[in-house]
């Protein structure tokens, strides 16, 4: 199918029957004149149509008997299944206990890193939580940190693309 330019179309594309507006002055008079002549319209409501067509109407839509309902879940079936469960998890909780008591020295070092990363505290919340003693600069200062350690943690922390990055600025 080939696609004209808007330009170069002259007709609209609309075509009118034959004799059509030489006629349809006719037919509208032809119709006014009828509707002249017609006193009434051929339909025609019954008496009292109104009053009583909403009472129909109802008598149609509600059912005159009703169902039972029977529901799948009573109350009690749910209260005694609720009950048996909380019991059961009353006694797992009492007759079991761990043998052993978590210290906070058992807490990985890791952990607690990515848990306050997680909870992206600012360094006032931190300070907030340490004594003035603790906060003491002398203890930053005499903090004696071995060389292994400290290797340890730039080979496991820091990536050396960002320490040559840092370097050559």
């Amino acid at each position: 199918m080939k696609q004209k330019k808007l330009d170069t179309i002259k007709t609209s594309g609309f075509k009118t029957p034959k004799d059509y507006f030489s006629k349809v002055e006719e037919q509208i008079l032809s119709e006014v004149s009828m509707i002249d002549k017609v006193e009434q319209s051929g339909f025609e409501v019954p008496e009292s149509y109104f009053d009583s067509v909403e009472k129909s109407i109802l008598n149609q839509v509600t059912p005159e008997n009703d169902t039972k309902v029977v529901s799948l879940f009573t109350w009690k079936k749910v209260m005694y299944t609720s009950a048996i469960a909380a019991s059961l998890i009353l006694m797992f909780n009492v007759f079991y206990s761990p043998s052993e008591n978590i210290s906070f020295e058992d807490i990985e070092m890791a952990s607690i890193e990515n848990y306050i990363e997680a909870e992206d505290y600012t360094s006032y919340e931190l300070a907030a939580l340490l004594t003035e003693d603790e906060l003491n600069k002398d203890n930053f200062i005499d903090n004696n940190i071995s060389e292994d350690l400290l290797e340890d943690y730039l080979l496991d922390q820091v990536d050396i693309e960002d320490l040559i990055i840092e370097q050559t600025q």
